[in-house]
């Protein structure tokens, strides 16, 4: 069953629920004025009362399914046929642009080539200051997983 099929199913049981729903409300609306009137039994006129009452509610969480899941299909359709246009739009769009065969990181290749500066030719002085600070959080970092007993400043008063 395809989605617009399904769709109209839906749609249908959703129109068949509010006639439902409108024939009980129609109902209830007799009992209340047998009620009012107290022509009939009101027992039995408050026991039908509740009765539609219940059916009814219970008819309402249905509708509000249906319709739910009618306007995700109606999404999800819509979603299906704009990508259709979207992929013949981007297909015109990649058949009206030229082909670009150079490549844009050509001016970083050499700089990529070129050798480095060596870490170890640079003097602790020299340093960035904060450097320091980031081993030592990495030498904390690594001993967590390292009993407090096992590092000698564990017992810190």
């Amino acid at each position: 069953m395809d989605m617009k099929a399904q769709l109209e199913a839906l749609r249908e049981h959703a129109h068949t629920l509010e006639d439902t729903i409108e024939d009980l409300d129609y109902q209830i609306e007799r009992a209340i004025h047998a009620i009012a009137a107290a022509t009939d039994d009101v027992g039995h006129a408050i026991m039908v009362l509740t009765e539609r009452q219940k059916t009814q509610a219970g008819f309402m969480f249905e509708l509000g399914k249906a319709t739910a899941q009618i306007e995700d299909l109606e999404n999800r359709i819509r979603e299906q046929d704009e990508r259709g246009v979207e992929r013949l739009v981007t297909q015109q769009w990649e058949a009206k642009t030229p082909a670009i065969q150079e490549d844009h990181l050509d001016w970083l290749r050499p700089v990529l080539d070129a050798p480095g500066p060596e870490r170890r030719d640079i003097a602790r002085d020299e340093r960035h200051p904060r450097r320091e600070a980031e081993e030592r959080m990495l030498d904390e970092m690594h001993r967590e997983d390292r009993e407090p007993e096992d590092y000698l400043d564990w017992w810190k008063p």
